[in-house]
């Protein structure tokens, strides 16, 4: 069971809102939209993030700390370039009765390319680590120890941090919900994801080529 469903969404950006409020509207879900942190006008100096990193991980804090607050056990949380699946409220309550008491975190949009599997823990649920925020469950337990963050601290994008925070997290099998990123961000420009991340997924990949260099720099020789 759902307490509560939050949707991030900068309160200029009315487009987006639309949108996803039609997205929800077909999947009869009731959702708070939360008003984001505009990393372009109100980051502080002297971070060690991007203005839109440091927006978007604000926007995620305030919400961990409204969780808090209002005291849900288990919270559901979108941004508002989210797409959802047409089978999502059923995929969505697969996952629920499949989580272990333990759970704290379940990323609902990770994909192959981004997610690290350390397991299958049920039909529709992997063990691991995963990047991305657009739509993810957190745990009441989860999120009073991150709404103790502090952004203006952070060295890396929130998602970053998150994956590498020692939590238990999940993701999906296959993404109930995709990131439109072609509707490009609305509070400044961010990164690469995280190298070293990418490097772990990828480093095979990274090995065959430095073979391969290897062979034609002897091969020269």
């Amino acid at each position: 069971m759902v307490d509560h469903i939050y949707c991030i969404n900068l309160e200029r950006s009315t487009k987006r809102r639309e949108r996803a409020q039609a997205q929800f509207d077909n999947q009869g879900l009731d959702v708070e939209f939360f008003r984001a942190t505009d990393g372009k006008v109100e980051a502080p100096e002297n971070i060690f993030l991007t203005d839109a990193e440091w927006g978007c991980a604000m926007s995620h804090v305030r919400i961990w700390r409204d969780i808090v607050e209002k005291g849900y056990e288990t919270t559901l949380i979108f941004e508002d370039d989210c797409k959802l699946k047409p089978n999502f409220i059923e995929k969505l309550h697969e996952i629920l009765k499949e989580l272990p008491d333990e759970w704290e975190f379940v990323n609902l949009g990770s994909n192959d390319s981004l997610s690290i599997d350390y397991g299958d823990h049920t039909d529709n649920l992997k063990v691991g680590q995963s990047i991305t925020t657009h739509a993810y469950l957190i745990n009441f337990k989860l999120a009073r120890k991150l709404a103790m963050i502090n952004p203006n601290y952070l060295k890396d994008a929130i998602d970053t941090f998150m994956y590498r925070y020692p939590s238990y997290n999940l993701h999906v099998k296959k993404p109930l919900v995709d990131q439109t990123f072609y509707y490009g961000s609305t509070i400044g420009l961010f990164r690469v994801h995280d190298y070293s991340f990418m490097f772990r997924k990828w480093w095979w990949l990274v090995f065959c080529l430095c073979i391969v260099l290897l062979f034609l720099l002897r091969r020269r020789t």
